[in-house]
C-alpha cells in the first residue's frame, strides 16, 4: 500500500475541506468514503442552507464539485468502507 501524509475517513464536507488543506500544503491525502463522495450531503435532493449558494444547491453535484476541488490539489480519493483502525 502506498504511503500517505495524511488520511481522511469521510468525504462529507469537512473531509474534502480537510482534503484540500492538506494537498495545498504540499501534503499526500488519501481520502476514504464508503458510498460516494458527499457522504450524508451527496444523497440530499437540494441544499437550501449552504453559503455561496441563495438558491441552493444540488447535493450531489456540491458534493463533486468538492471531490474535484481537492483532487485539483493532488488528494486522491478511494471508495472504500474503513473497518478498522491501528494507530501507533
Amino acid at each position: 500500500m502506498e504511503a500517505f501524509d495524511i488520511i481522511i475517513i469521510g468525504g462529507g464536507p469537512a473531509g474534502y475541506t480537510a482534503a484540500l488543506y492538506g494537498a495545498r500544503a504540499g501534503r499526500s491525502v488519501l481520502l476514504l468514503e464508503k458510498l460516494a463522495p458527499g457522504g450524508q450531503m451527496g444523497t440530499t435532493d437540494l441544499i437550501d442552507n449552504y453559503p455561496g449558494f441563495p438558491q441552493g444547491v444540488k447535493g450531489f453535484q456540491l458534493a463533486m464539485d468538492m471531490k474535484a476541488g481537492a483532487e485539483r490539489f493532488g488528494a486522491q480519493t478511494k471508495l472504500e468502507a474503513v473497518t478498522a483502525l491501528e494507530l501507533a
